[in-house]
């Protein structure tokens, strides 16, 4: 039978598709208009989880492409501790599936009540993370029942693109966007073997990325510890000189985003090769088979891909 994660991960190109007409398509438009209204120099990002992966992601790219000035709000500085943040001419992106964890919330509002254009980025437009105000973008990525979010965190990503690109006028990052639907659906079929035998074989995993491949590679880790229950890190390439690699020894294995020469000490292995679309649309093509790599991975070590164990599809935090 198969999983719904793996229904959902086939469901990726379609829903990215959709993102270029109807109603999500004119709220990107308002979006980008809002920002050449605003023109921040910051880019404010509240989130949890993948939804905080795709900010990074996003950071990324609104920083090369735009030159803002990223910076992850620390959500307990709202929830926790009553900040009120000073943010008057920035502009925040909250990401979150549901839009209902309380933390992700206080954050949005207090970014907002503090002077910040906000934007949200959610699949469920009715959500208290949309009533926060600002201007919301339902992805319309369709329902996702299994835990582990897939479509929704590519679907959010490409919104957010779709949002830059017309605000900066990138006919080439739009002419990308345009073609990155048949583009994943060519990803559904590249070979993940090797992923799947590394996920379903290993009990410890080191992801590398930089730049935008950052938030691929933490998403990867991050999936890795939900689905097949190892111990998995993310380290931008740079960063892992700086400390972590230390720990690199007896083959180790690392999955490299950069596809750079394997460190000492490692195991290392690579997404299949892609196609190159744009800069900030190419690492998105590594994380399909990665994603397919993965539920099959779970499959093979007895766990359930749809609903581990001790996950939860909506998570609350205060």
């Amino acid at each position: 039978m198969t999983s719904r994660m793996a229904q959902e991960i086939a469901e990726i190109p379609a829903a990215c598709a959709r993102l270029g007409s109807g109603p999500t398509a004119k709220s990107i438009t308002a979006a980008a208009e809002a920002l050449r209204t605003t023109a921040p120099t910051v880019l404010i990002t509240i989130g949890r989880g993948s939804s905080d992966h795709a900010a990074t992601y996003l950071s990324y790219a609104f920083g090369i492409a735009a030159g803002l000035i990223p910076a992850s709000y620390p959500l307990s500085l709202a929830s926790l501790y009553g900040q009120s943040p000073r943010s008057q001419g920035h502009a925040a992106l909250a990401i979150s599936q549901s839009g209902q964890s309380p933390d992700i919330i206080a954050a949005a509002t207090a970014i907002q009540e503090g002077g910040a254009a906000l934007l949200v980025l959610t699949n469920t437009p009715d959500s208290p993370l949309a009533e926060v105000g600002g201007l919301t973008i339902d992805i319309a990525a369709g329902p996702e029942r299994a835990v582990a979010a897939t479509k929704t965190f590519i679907v959010s990503i490409v919104a957010g693109l779709r949002v830059l690109a017309l605000w900066q006028e990138d006919r080439h990052l739009l002419r990308g966007l345009d073609q990155i639907p048949d583009a994943l659906s060519d990803a559904l079929t590249l070979p993940s073997a090797d992923l799947t035998n590394l996920f379903a074989d290993t009990d410890r995993l080191m992801v590398l990325g930089r730049g935008p491949s950052l938030g691929i590679a933490q998403e990867t880790a991050l999936k890795a510890m939900e689905l097949c229950q190892m111990t998995a890190v993310a380290f931008s390439s740079a960063e892992v000189k700086h400390g972590p690699m230390q720990i690199l020894n007896g083959a180790y294995p690392v999955l490299d985003l950069q596809r750079a020469d394997p460190l000492p000490g490692t195991r290392s292995v690579y997404p299949p090769g892609r196609p190159k679309l744009h800069p900030l649309i190419d690492p998105l093509l590594d994380l399909v088979p990665i994603y397919v790599a993965l539920e099959a991975a779970a499959r093979a070590r007895g766990l359930d891909p749809d609903a581990p164990a001790r996950l939860a599809k909506e998570t609350i935090t205060l």
